[in-house]
């Protein structure tokens, strides 16, 4: 198992030293180190995918050509997810690039290029567990769906029983208006 799942991360000492993080595990094994003393990763990503997936992952810690502290890189994995249209499992790529800037508060948010999320350093610890569970998510579809066009759910009984609409009787009582 990649050891940094046991340590915060001291970003800015991965930054000075210019270090890249990169390796591969099981979206459980991240979940995994919440059964520690310290509640590290959040596990927001369980309950949501429904096998465990492995996930590439490449974070760089540095300078831009500016002076900004960056962590760059990329996330890969593939997850499967509910299929909002019928309700089966849904195979879904996620390719995602990285790029945070790394401040000490929230005032030098408008310093940041554009392109740059903030990623504002607090007295709460980074774990690389939460980096890569933040990025999953981020990137997750609103509406999971299969490429192809899927039989929805609740068109899939075609034989059930037809149900009489209760109000059928009334039709025949009430006499159109001629307004």
């Amino acid at each position: 198992m990649f050891d940094q799942w046991q340590q915060p991360l001291d970003i800015p000492a991965l930054i000075r030293k210019d270090i890249t993080l990169q390796g591969e595990a099981r979206i459980s094994e991240m979940l995994s180190i919440k059964d520690g003393l310290v509640a590290r990763a959040s596990g927001r990503l369980d309950g949501i995918v429904l096998n465990d997936p492995l996930v590439r992952f490449e974070f760089r810690f540095g300078r831009n050509e500016v002076g900004h502290r960056l962590i760059e890189g990329s996330v890969d994995t593939v997850v499967d997810l509910t299929c909002q249209r019928c309700l089966e499992p849904v195979a879904v790529e996620i390719h995602t690039k990285v790029m945070l800037g790394v401040l000490n508060n929230e005032q030098d948010v408008g310093k940041l290029p554009e392109s740059t999320e903030p990623l504002v350093l607090g007295e709460n610890p980074v774990w690389l567990a939460d980096l890569i569970e933040d990025e999953i998510l981020l990137a997750l579809p609103v509406v999971p769906r299969h490429a192809h066009l899927c039989v929805p759910f609740h068109r899939e009984y075609d034989d059930a029983e037809v149900v009489e609409n209760p109000f059928a009787a009334l039709r025949g009582l009430v006499k159109p208006s001629t307004h």
